[in-house]
């Protein structure tokens, strides 16, 4: 158990630099207006992987109970079926470039990450496949590769090329594609010795995996559907300002991942034992609502220096937005449960529905409030957008397993009352400050676990 929870720690952290703080690093070396193309055209090569995955990775995970024939067999038909998928992507992009309202910088670069999302994709779900038998070194292996290759290239045009969009994108699809010969080759040796082409198959595999692409592609869009709303009412240079704030909620979210791949395989072993269920996901929930809380309190006691750091003085003005990506942040964490319960319990079709409804809410509010309040519109649209989200999350999980049994609600207060008053009588907006707090952050944590270990030892 503690070498899955460190190869999945270690693949977050390679994933955290790749997705996020690659990022963070080209908003330093290119102007805000360059930024906001560049976080435009990210941004669509992150939804056509989604598209691609189309919930695969997440439903294969659900494989853990059956047998190694089952799996290979189906495993074969999600390969050929994300062939179909790539083959409708191709055609959607034919007719977006010829229609495309960028100009033409933003639409090669758009280019080339998107075609970068066909091995980044066949990448992930090769490689996620092996978290099936366990062996979630793979994955983290796999990540390391594409993390290596892209620091070689940054180091290399760091002293020989150029600060250009363009070659940033080269660099991620090179990347991307030694990730996806990695994958290729290693599912090729363990799962890939069974499969066949079936286009019957395939198609019924795609409308019965609908809930679970459905709910990934929008529940993605939830946070990035302000961006396009945003490119076409204002312009890129609005878009860079947004996106860097949207980038700090992700940054702070990507623990998430680990959270998901171990728990939803996890639960739905144990789909029968609904005492355990609730123990293990009760504790979790409180666990979430403590790593959130304090998180929270560090993004506003040290909003200045954490801009600073990820992106530069310019973007100070994201500041004035600090609570509305607190309280985005916030409410992604406390979805976290209710989203493992409706998934390892075959209820995908309500977060399907549910993220549905929810972006129909957020294009709404985009189209109304964006062109009175510019990116504090786009913002207020993202919160009201994940408030109805959680709402419906959590009515339908707490209908199916009441995960909030036993949560020692005093223990949370104290803990993250300590926290917080430190802060406000003794801490400042600064770096040293900074890691301080995420000391003080850590110690926090880990007495709130040795706390929690004795008390369950005594039950």
């Amino acid at each position: 158990m503690d070498k899955k929870y460190l190869f999945l720690s270690t693949s977050l952290f390679f994933k955290l630099i790749i997705n996020i703080f690659v990022v963070f690093y080209i908003a330093k070396k290119v102007s805000i207006n360059d930024f906001g193309g560049f976080s435009l055209a990210f941004i669509i090569s992150t939804l056509t992987i989604l598209v691609l995955d189309y919930g695969f990775n997440l439903k294969s995970l659900t494989l853990t109970s059956k047998s190694r024939e089952q799996v290979d067999e189906e495993l074969s038909v999600m390969i050929y079926a994300k062939l179909i998928i790539v083959l409708f992507v191709v055609c959607f992009f034919c007719f977006f470039f010829f229609l495309s309202p960028y100009n033409l910088i933003t639409n090669k670069v758009i280019f080339i990450l998107v075609l970068s999302a066909i091995p980044s994709s066949y990448g992930n779900f090769f490689l996620n496949n092996f978290k099936i038998v366990n062996r979630f070194d793979k994955e983290a292996l796999g990540y390391l590769i594409q993390f290596s290759i892209l620091v070689v290239f940054l180091f290399i045009n760091e002293h020989y090329g150029s600060n250009s969009i363009l070659i940033f994108s080269i660099g991620l699809l090179l990347a991307r594609i030694g990730y996806f010969l990695y994958g290729f080759f290693s599912f090729k040796r363990s799962f890939g010795r069974n499969t066949s082409w079936d286009l019957k198959k395939s198609i019924k595999l795609i409308k019965s995996t609908a809930p679970y692409g459905i709910h990934l592609i929008l529940g993605a869009s939830i946070i990035y559907i302000d961006t396009f709303i945003l490119s076409v009412l204002t312009n890129l240079e609005s878009v860079g300002f947004y996106q860097a704030g949207m980038r700090i909620i992700m940054a702070s979210m990507l623990i998430v991942v680990i959270i998901n791949d171990a728990f939803i395989p996890e639960i739905s072993k144990l789909v029968n034992q609904k005492l355990i269920i609730i123990k293990k996901l009760s504790s979790l929930f409180e666990f979430i609502l403590l790593f959130s809380i304090l998180m929270a309190i560090t993004l506003y006691f040290y909003k200045g220096t954490i801009i600073k750091i990820l992106f530069s003085e310019e973007y100070l003005v994201l500041e004035s937005s600090i609570l509305f990506i607190i309280l985005i942040t916030f409410l992604r964490y406390i979805g976290v449960v209710p989203g493992i319960i409706l998934t390892s319990q075959g209820k995908q079709s309500i977060r399907a529905k549910a993220v549905v409804l929810s972006i129909l809410v957020s294009i709404i509010c985009n189209f109304v409030l964006i062109p009175f309040y510019g990116i504090t519109g786009a913002f207020t649209a993202s919160l009201i957008a994940h408030v109805v989200l959680n709402l419906i999350y959590i009515y339908y999980a707490l209908g199916t397993i009441f995960f909030m049994r036993n949560i020692k609600y005093s223990m949370l207060l104290v803990l993250c009352g300590v926290c917080l008053v430190v802060q406000m009588t003794l801490l400042n907006d600064t770096l040293i400050f900074l890691i301080i707090t995420g000391i003080i952050n850590l110690i926090i944590l880990l007495v709130y676990y040795f706390k929690r270990m004795s008390k369950e030892s005594l039950i």
